[in-house]
Protein backbone atom coordinates (compact mmCIF):
# COMPACT_ATOMS: atom_id res chain seq x y z
CA UNK A 1 0.00 0.00 0.00
CA UNK A 2 2.98 2.38 0.47
CA UNK A 3 4.24 1.40 -2.80
CA UNK A 4 0.69 2.57 -3.96
CA UNK A 5 1.03 5.75 -2.25
CA UNK A 6 3.98 6.81 -3.29
CA UNK A 7 3.54 5.94 -7.07
CA UNK A 8 0.34 8.54 -6.62
CA UNK A 9 2.19 10.97 -5.41
CA UNK A 10 5.08 10.59 -8.11
CA UNK A 11 2.46 11.01 -10.26
CA UNK A 12 0.75 13.74 -8.73
CA UNK A 13 4.52 15.61 -8.19
CA UNK A 14 5.15 14.82 -12.58
CA UNK A 15 1.54 16.81 -13.35
CA UNK A 16 2.47 19.56 -11.45
CA UNK A 17 -1.22 19.70 -11.44
CA UNK A 18 -0.87 20.29 -7.32
CA UNK A 19 0.79 23.52 -7.71
CA UNK A 20 -2.42 25.83 -8.19
CA UNK A 21 -3.91 24.58 -4.65
CA UNK A 22 -0.37 24.69 -3.14
CA UNK A 23 -0.04 27.89 -3.96
CA UNK A 24 -3.74 28.74 -2.68
CA UNK A 25 -3.28 27.24 0.59
CA UNK A 26 -0.04 29.14 0.88
CA UNK A 27 -1.02 32.19 0.23
CA UNK A 28 -4.34 32.20 2.07
CA UNK A 29 -2.88 31.22 5.12
CA UNK A 30 -0.31 33.98 5.39
CA UNK A 31 -3.01 36.57 4.35
CA UNK A 32 -5.14 35.05 6.93
CA UNK A 33 -2.69 34.77 10.23
CA UNK A 34 0.64 36.70 9.28
CA UNK A 35 -0.08 39.34 12.54
CA UNK A 36 -2.90 37.97 13.73
CA UNK A 37 -3.37 38.21 17.71
CA UNK A 38 -7.13 36.81 18.29
CA UNK A 39 -7.77 34.03 19.77
CA UNK A 40 -5.87 30.88 18.53
CA UNK A 41 -8.94 28.91 18.30
CA UNK A 42 -9.96 31.23 15.63
CA UNK A 43 -6.88 31.41 13.47
CA UNK A 44 -7.26 27.82 13.45
CA UNK A 45 -10.59 27.81 12.19
CA UNK A 46 -9.22 29.71 9.15
CA UNK A 47 -6.56 27.46 8.23
CA UNK A 48 -9.28 24.47 8.39
CA UNK A 49 -11.27 26.30 5.98
CA UNK A 50 -8.34 26.94 3.02
CA UNK A 51 -7.26 23.08 3.82
CA UNK A 52 -11.05 22.07 3.53
CA UNK A 53 -11.00 23.79 0.14
CA UNK A 54 -7.43 22.86 -1.24
CA UNK A 55 -7.74 19.54 0.02
CA UNK A 56 -10.89 18.79 -2.29
CA UNK A 57 -9.12 20.32 -5.17
CA UNK A 58 -5.71 18.67 -4.26
CA UNK A 59 -7.95 15.00 -3.98
CA UNK A 60 -9.58 15.20 -7.50
CA UNK A 61 -5.93 15.90 -9.17
CA UNK A 62 -4.33 13.09 -7.13
CA UNK A 63 -7.01 10.64 -8.21
CA UNK A 64 -7.58 12.22 -11.87
CA UNK A 65 -3.77 11.91 -13.00
CA UNK A 66 -4.15 8.34 -14.88
CA UNK A 67 -6.79 8.29 -17.39
CA UNK A 68 -9.13 5.39 -17.47
CA UNK A 69 -6.49 3.53 -19.50
CA UNK A 70 -3.79 3.73 -17.72
CA UNK A 71 -5.44 3.15 -14.24
CA UNK A 72 -6.81 0.03 -15.08
CA UNK A 73 -3.16 -1.21 -16.10
CA UNK A 74 -2.35 0.32 -12.66
CA UNK A 75 -5.57 -1.92 -10.88
CA UNK A 76 -3.94 -4.61 -12.77
CA UNK A 77 -0.55 -4.55 -11.69
CA UNK A 78 -1.72 -3.52 -7.86
CA UNK A 79 -3.97 -6.68 -7.54
CA UNK A 80 -7.04 -4.51 -7.63
CA UNK A 81 -9.11 -1.45 -8.22
CA UNK A 82 -9.34 -1.25 -4.30
CA UNK A 83 -5.86 -1.29 -4.14
CA UNK A 84 -5.28 1.64 -6.20
CA UNK A 85 -8.00 3.77 -4.58
CA UNK A 86 -6.64 3.05 -1.35
CA UNK A 87 -3.23 4.01 -2.49
CA UNK A 88 -4.89 7.19 -3.25
CA UNK A 89 -6.30 7.97 0.09
CA UNK A 90 -3.21 7.25 1.56
CA UNK A 91 -0.95 9.74 -0.83
CA UNK A 92 -3.88 12.09 -0.30
CA UNK A 93 -3.66 11.88 3.82
CA UNK A 94 0.09 12.30 3.70
CA UNK A 95 -0.83 16.01 1.48
CA UNK A 96 -2.92 16.29 4.77
CA UNK A 97 -0.58 15.51 7.02
CA UNK A 98 1.80 18.16 5.76
CA UNK A 99 -0.24 21.07 4.98
CA UNK A 100 -1.81 20.69 8.72
CA UNK A 101 1.92 20.74 10.03
CA UNK A 102 2.05 24.15 7.97
CA UNK A 103 -1.43 25.13 8.98
CA UNK A 104 -0.11 24.61 12.47
CA UNK A 105 2.98 25.81 13.08
CA UNK A 106 2.73 29.63 10.74
CA UNK A 107 -0.02 31.26 13.07
CA UNK A 108 2.47 30.77 15.56
CA UNK A 109 5.29 31.85 14.17
CA UNK A 110 3.37 34.67 12.37
CA UNK A 111 1.21 36.17 15.09
CA UNK A 112 0.92 36.63 18.61
CA UNK A 113 -0.70 33.77 20.12
CA UNK A 114 -0.56 32.50 23.94
CA UNK A 115 0.48 28.82 23.57
CA UNK A 116 -1.47 25.72 24.83
CA UNK A 117 -1.48 22.01 24.86
CA UNK A 118 -4.95 22.36 24.55
CA UNK A 119 -4.98 24.79 21.85
CA UNK A 120 -2.46 23.10 19.50
CA UNK A 121 -4.89 20.01 19.92
CA UNK A 122 -7.51 21.99 18.60
CA UNK A 123 -5.48 22.99 15.63
CA UNK A 124 -4.86 19.52 14.69
CA UNK A 125 -8.24 18.19 15.18
CA UNK A 126 -9.42 21.19 13.21
CA UNK A 127 -7.34 20.96 10.46
CA UNK A 128 -7.47 17.24 9.99
CA UNK A 129 -11.32 17.10 10.82
CA UNK A 130 -11.25 19.69 7.33
CA UNK A 131 -8.80 17.83 5.19
CA UNK A 132 -10.60 14.48 5.17
CA UNK A 133 -13.93 15.91 4.74
CA UNK A 134 -11.87 17.78 1.51
CA UNK A 135 -10.50 14.25 0.44
CA UNK A 136 -14.23 12.47 0.75
CA UNK A 137 -15.14 15.46 -1.26
CA UNK A 138 -12.50 15.07 -3.95
CA UNK A 139 -12.98 12.04 -4.31
CA UNK A 140 -17.00 11.83 -5.28
CA UNK A 141 -16.01 14.85 -7.77
CA UNK A 142 -13.20 12.96 -9.23
CA UNK A 143 -13.37 11.08 -13.15
CA UNK A 144 -13.85 7.84 -11.13
CA UNK A 145 -17.79 8.93 -10.55
CA UNK A 146 -17.91 11.95 -12.25
CA UNK A 147 -16.89 11.66 -16.20
CA UNK A 148 -17.20 15.28 -17.47
CA UNK A 149 -15.19 18.14 -15.80
CA UNK A 150 -17.21 20.58 -16.22
CA UNK A 151 -19.95 18.73 -14.29
CA UNK A 152 -17.27 17.60 -11.55
CA UNK A 153 -16.41 21.27 -11.04
CA UNK A 154 -19.86 21.91 -10.44
CA UNK A 155 -20.17 19.24 -7.59
CA UNK A 156 -17.27 20.18 -6.17
CA UNK A 157 -18.43 23.75 -5.74
CA UNK A 158 -22.04 22.90 -4.40
CA UNK A 159 -20.28 20.31 -2.23
CA UNK A 160 -17.75 22.91 -0.57
CA UNK A 161 -20.40 25.63 -0.23
CA UNK A 162 -23.19 23.98 1.03
CA UNK A 163 -20.71 21.91 3.93
CA UNK A 164 -19.16 25.54 4.29
CA UNK A 165 -22.80 27.87 4.68
CA UNK A 166 -24.92 25.34 6.02
CA UNK A 167 -23.84 25.31 9.76
CA UNK A 168 -25.96 22.12 10.33
CA UNK A 169 -23.86 20.07 7.85
CA UNK A 170 -21.40 18.00 9.24
CA UNK A 171 -18.19 18.11 9.81
CA UNK A 172 -17.31 21.65 8.56
CA UNK A 173 -19.92 23.48 9.43
CA UNK A 174 -20.61 22.75 13.30
CA UNK A 175 -16.88 23.07 13.38
CA UNK A 176 -16.54 26.33 12.09
CA UNK A 177 -19.17 27.57 14.36
CA UNK A 178 -17.60 25.58 17.35
CA UNK A 179 -14.05 27.36 16.53
CA UNK A 180 -15.75 30.94 16.46
CA UNK A 181 -17.09 30.67 19.91
CA UNK A 182 -16.13 31.90 22.86
CA UNK A 183 -15.52 28.49 24.04
CA UNK A 184 -11.98 27.53 26.52
CA UNK A 185 -10.15 25.01 24.02
CA UNK A 186 -10.81 22.45 26.43
CA UNK A 187 -14.00 22.14 26.05
CA UNK A 188 -13.72 21.97 22.29
CA UNK A 189 -11.46 19.32 22.23
CA UNK A 190 -14.50 16.26 22.59
CA UNK A 191 -16.74 17.73 19.88
CA UNK A 192 -13.77 18.35 17.95
CA UNK A 193 -13.10 14.52 18.38
CA UNK A 194 -16.40 13.81 17.34
CA UNK A 195 -16.72 15.81 13.77
CA UNK A 196 -12.88 14.27 13.08
CA UNK A 197 -14.48 10.88 13.69
CA UNK A 198 -17.43 11.47 11.41
CA UNK A 199 -14.97 13.06 8.75
CA UNK A 200 -12.71 9.97 8.64
CA UNK A 201 -16.20 8.19 7.91
CA UNK A 202 -17.19 10.15 4.95
CA UNK A 203 -13.45 8.91 3.56
CA UNK A 204 -14.54 5.75 3.80
CA UNK A 205 -18.14 5.91 2.40
CA UNK A 206 -17.12 7.78 -0.57
CA UNK A 207 -14.19 5.36 -1.26
CA UNK A 208 -17.08 2.66 -1.27
CA UNK A 209 -18.96 4.71 -3.47
CA UNK A 210 -16.96 5.63 -5.86
CA UNK A 211 -15.64 1.87 -5.90
CA UNK A 212 -19.31 0.65 -6.28
CA UNK A 213 -20.33 3.07 -8.85
CA UNK A 214 -17.45 2.88 -10.60
CA UNK A 215 -17.75 -0.81 -11.20
CA UNK A 216 -21.11 -0.24 -12.59
CA UNK A 217 -20.22 2.42 -15.22
CA UNK A 218 -17.33 0.43 -16.52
Amino acid sequence: MIALARYSLSMLVRSQAYIAPILLFGAAIMVLTTGDAGPLAETYSACALVLFLCMTWLTVVLVNTEDRTQRAMTATAAGGETRVLAGNVLAATFVAALLTLTGLIYPLYAGRHPITGPGLAVGVLAQLTAAFAGIAVGLLCSRLLIRRTGVAVLAAVGAVGAMVLLRVVPPVGPMMVLLGSEAAPETMLTPLSGLGAVSVLMVAAAAATVYYVGRRQE
